[in-house]
C-alpha cells in the first residue's frame, strides 16, 4: 500500500473509531496502525456485499510478533557457517522463547486490551506467541476498524481490508487469524488415474499391481543401499514428525511394512500427539497419512515417527495447531518435520507468520520439508464453495516458500527393471503427466533469501522448489497400505504426488544427523552450495534438465542445467549426498 494508501487507511480508521459510539470502541485507544497483509487476497472475488450477522460468534488468534528479528537473523545464519561459534549449537524451545517470544508485560498488554474491548480472551501462551480470543462479528468489526461481509449463501466470509490496532501495541503483533473462514487446506497427495505402460516387467508386484515402487526400489535408484549396509539408517538422532488431520490405519501400514520387510511400528518407534486433545479418527485425508507415514519410514527406518495430529472437527486450523506443536514441544522436539499440505485462501500475514514458527524451528535444528503442490506452475485458487481447486495463473504453495523451510519438487522417470525389481538410476524430468505436476515458481510474498541470490536475476522473491523426489503416481508410481473396496488391509497401487518427497526427504535429514551425530537444522545453505558444484559423482546431487510445469494452460518453467523454478536443483544420490553434506 503507497502512502497515500496508507494515510487514507489510517484517517478512515481512525475515523471510525471517533465515531462509534458504543461499548468497547476503540477511540480511547489514540492512533491506530494498520496490519498490513491481514486480510485473504480472495476476497475481494469470494465474498459479495451480503452482510454477516453482528451477533455471529468469531474464534480469532492474535499472534505475538517475534522480538529481535536482527539478533535471530543473525543466529540462523551463524549457525550454518562452520567458522562461528554457533555453529550448530541449537537453542531449546524455551531458550528461543527467552530471547525471540514475547515478554510477559507484553503479552499482558496486549490481553488486557482484548478484554476491555469485550473480548472473551480464552488462553494466552508466550511458547506459541499465540493469544486466542473469540466474540462477535460486531466486535471484531467495531476494535479493529474492518468491514465482515459474506458469500450469498453465508458460508464464506473475510474482512474485506487490513485491520488496525492501536499504534502502542502495533510493534507486538504480528497477524489477527480468524476474522474470515477463507483458509483452506488439501493434502498434496494424488492417485493414478490408469497403470504406466510400457514397461515390461513391474517391480515389487504386489497382489498383481504395478509396476510400481517400494521402498527396495528406492534404495536402489536413490542409491541409498550402501548407507543402509553401513547401518546409516536414520537411527538414534531424534525423531520425524509428520503433520497430520486424520489418524492412520495401522494394520495397513503393517501390511505394507511386512511387505517390504520394514521395522514394524510399535509404541517404541511410534507415537502420536493429538494436538487438539481428542482424535479425529480416520477421515478422507487417511491416504496423506499412510504416505507421509511409509515414506518417510522407508527412507529411515531406523527413526521414530511422531504424528502431530489436529482435528479437523474440532478445530478449523487443525494442520497449523499440528505444525506448531511440533515446533514449539518443549520435551524431545524431533529433529525433522514433513509438511505434505498446501494452503489457499490464506492472507500474506498468514504466511509471513507461519515462517516465524519456521524461523524458531531452524534455531533448534530442526529440518523442516514441505511439499510444492501437485498442480504445476498453476498452483491453487479457492473457489466459492470453499475448495482448493487448480489455479489459472502462476502460483505457488506459498508455505513452501516459507526461507526457513527446505521446498520439494517432483520427478517422474520410467524405471530400468530387472527381475521385478528397479536395477539402478535413469535420467529424470519434472513431473508432468495427466495425474498433475510438480509445483515450482516465484513466491508473492516472500524477498529472495541469502542462500539464492545471484541464481535467478530476473526476480527478487523467494523461488521454489529447493530440490525434488520421485513424484509421478504413474511412472513409477508408489505401493502404499490401504483398504481396496473397504477390504483385508493390504498393499495397494499406485500413488504419488509430491507429498512422496518431503517425508522422503526428511528420512534423508535424519540419515545426515545420525551420520553427524547431532541434528543439522536447515538444509538449504548446504544445498544450494553443493548445488552450485555441479558434480554429482561429488556432490550427490543430481541434475535434472527435461521437463516443465505447465498446467492447466498456465505457463510454468521448463528445467535446464543447474538450479530452476521446475525442479531446484535435482534430485539426489543419497549414497554420495550423505557424506558430502558433512564434508568440507
Amino acid at each position: 500500500m503507497g502512502r497515500v494508501g496508507v494515510l487514507r487507511r489510517f484517517v478512515f480508521v481512525v475515523g471510525l473509531f471517533l465515531i462509534v459510539g458504543i461499548a468497547g470502541s476503540a477511540n480511547a485507544d489514540g492512533p491506530a496502525t494498520i496490519l498490513e497483509g491481514n486480510h485473504p487476497d480472495e476476497a475481494a472475488d469470494i465474498v459479495g456485499a451480503a452482510a454477516v450477522s453482528p451477533s455471529q460468534p468469531l474464534a480469532m488468534r492474535l499472534t505475538m510478533a517475534i522480538r529481535n528479528r536482527d539478533e535471530l537473523a543473525k543466529l540462523l545464519a551463524d549457525q550454518q557457517d562452520p567458522a562461528s561459534p554457533q555453529y550448530r549449537r541449537w537453542l531449546t524451545p524455551d531458550a528461543f522463547t527467552g530471547r525471540f517470544g514475547p515478554t510477559a508485560a507484553d503479552l499482558a498488554r496486549v490481553t488486557q486490551w482484548l478484554k476491555a474491548k469485550g473480548f472473551t480472551v480464552n488462553s494466552a501462551d508466550a511458547s506459541t506467541r499465540e493469544v486466542s480470543f473469540s466474540g462477535s462479528v460486531a466486535q471484531a468489526q467495531n476494535v479493529f476498524g474492518v468491514k465482515i461481509a459474506a458469500t450469498t449463501d453465508g458460508r464464506l466470509y473475510s474482512n474485506l481490508v487490513d485491520p488496525a490496532v492501536p499504534a502502542e501495541l502495533a510493534p507486538v503483533v504480528e497477524s489477527i487469524h480468524g476474522l474470515d473462514n477463507l483458509l483452506h487446506s488439501t493434502p498434496l497427495v494424488r492417485h493414478v488415474s490408469k497403470p504406466a505402460s510400457g514397461a515390461t516387467s513391474p517391480s515389487s508386484v504386489v497382489n498383481d499391481a504395478g509396476p510400481a515402487f517400494g521402498p527396495p526400489d528406492l534404495y536402489t535408484f536413490y542409491d541409498e543401499t550402501p548407507l543402509l549396509n553401513l547401518n546409516i539408517d536414520g537411527g538414534g538422532n531424534g525423531c520425524i514428525a509428520v503433520v497430520e488431520d486424520s489418524n492412520i490405519d495401522q494394520p495397513a501400514a503393517d501390511a505394507f511394512n511386512t511387505q517390504f520387510g520394514l521395522p514394524a511400528l510399535t509404541s517404541a518407534n511410534f507415537s502420536t500427539v493429538l494436538v487438539d486433545g481428542t482424535d479425529p479418527g480416520q477421515n478422507n485425508d487417511e491416504d496423506e497419512t499412510m504416505v507421509d507415514v511409509s515414506y518417510s519410514h522407508a527412507v529411515a527406518p531406523g527413526s521414530s515417527i511422531r504424528m502431530y495430529l489436529g482435528n479437523q472437527n474440532h478445530s478449523a486450523s487443525a494442520l497449523l495447531d499440528a505444525i506448531h506443536a511440533a515446533v514449539t514441544e518443549k520435551s524431545n522436539p524431533c529433529s525433522a518435520i514433513s509438511i505434505s499440505f498446501s494452503f489457499c485462501g490464506g492472507s500474506k500475514s498468514f504466511y509471513k507468520t507461519q515462517n516465524g514458527f519456521f524461523a524458531q524451528a531452524a534455531s533448534q535444528g530442526q529440518s523442516v520439508f514441505v511439499a510444492t503442490g501437485d498442480d504445476g506452475a498453476a498452483g491453487l485458487k479457492l473457489n466459492s464453495k470453499g475448495s482448493c481447486v487448480t489455479g489459472t495463473s502462476r502460483s505457488i504453495n506459498e508455505l513452501s516458500a516459507a526461507p526457513n523451510v527446505t521446498a520439494i519438487g517432483g520427478t517422474e522417470f520410467t524405471p530400468d527393471y530387472s527381475g521385478g525389481d528397479d536395477i539402478g538410476s535413469v535420467p529424470e524430468s519434472v513431473w508432468n503427466d495427466e495425474d498433475g505436476a510438480a509445483g515450482g515458481g516465484q513466491s508473492k510474498v516472500f524477498k529472495k533469501p541469502t542462500f539464492q541470490k545471484g541464481l535467478i536475476k530476473k526476480d527478487k522473491k523467494r523461488d521454489v522448489p529447493d530440490i525434488s523426489f520421485a513424484a509421478s503416481p504413474a511412472t513409477p508410481g508408489f505401493f502404499y497400505g490401504g483398504r481396496n473396496n473397504q477390504d483385508a488391509p493390504t498393499v495397494i497401487c499406485c500413488i504419488g504426488g509430491t507429498s512422496v518427497g518431503a517425508p522422503a526427504w526428511a528420512g534423508v535429514s535424519q540419515l545426515i544427523s545420525q551420520a553427524n551425530g547431532a541434528p543439522i537444522g536447515n538444509l538449504n545453505t548446504r544445498i544450494y552450495q553443493l548445488g552450485a558444484e555441479a558434480n554429482a559423482s561429488t556432490t550427490g546431487i543430481r541434475d535434472v534438465t527435461s521437463g516443465n510445469n505447465n498446467f492447466n494452460r498456465v505457463t510454468g518453467f521448463s528445467a535446464t542445467i543447474g538450479y530452476d523454478k521446475a525442479s531446484g536443483w535435482g534430485t539426489v544420490d543419497m549414497g554420495v549426498f550423505v557424506p558430502a553434506y558433512l564434508g568440507p
